[in-house]
This record gives C-alpha cells, sequence and structure tokens, in this order.
C-alpha cells in the first residue's frame, strides 16, 4: 500500500441526464465496487458521474488502506467534446497523505 499519491485521472461513461451540470471543484465519492473490478465516481448528490479507467483504478486500488471502500476527490477540469460525441469529459484529482 502506497503512504501517499497525487493521482489526476478522467472518467469514462456518461453521466445520465439527471445528473446536475458538475464544476470544476465540486467534490466526488470515489467507490470500489464490483469486488474491486470498478470504482466509480459520484457526485455530492449522489448521481453517477462515471468510472475510472482500468489502469487508474488499479493505482487507486493499490494505494487505498485495506477494507476502504470509498476515496474522496475533486473536480479538476471539464474537457468539453463536440456536440454530437456526449457531455464532456470530466477529470479527476485524488490526492492523499
Amino acid at each position: 500500500m502506497a503512504t501517499g499519491f497525487d493521482l489526476l485521472t478522467y472518467l469514462t461513461g456518461e453521466p445520465g441526464p439527471e445528473v446536475a451540470h458538475p464544476k470544476v471543484g465540486d467534490t466526488v465519492e470515489l467507490r470500489v465496487l464490483q469486488g474491486g473490478l470498478a470504482i466509480e465516481a459520484f457526485s455530492e448528490a449522489g448521481q453517477r458521474l462515471g468510472r475510472l479507467p482500468p489502469a487508474e483504478r488499479d493505482v487507486l486500488a493499490e494505494a487505498m488502506p485495506q477494507g476502504r471502500l470509498c476515496f474522496s476527490g475533486h473536480i479538476a477540469a471539464l474537457v468539453p467534446r463536440p456536440p454530437q460525441q456526449g457531455a464532456g469529459r470530466i477529470h479527476i484529482r485524488v490526492s492523499a497523505a
């Protein structure tokens, strides 16, 4: 287990239409799901925003203390996409001492 890290990553998938527009600086909760096979990000209101790509999922899962199933992060950037390609990509930053 790592003692400290700073991870800047992005979320895959699209938030559902019911998700309020996320903003830079918003807090996200990263939850370990499916026995560690997925780490998904949720807004403070509990709305699903997307999931971590596999490589970042593995880094974060390795850094989490044993038995811990969630971690906090913040939206670092919202990167727009062309209109026909869906919502913008959400970048998040997760840090721990």
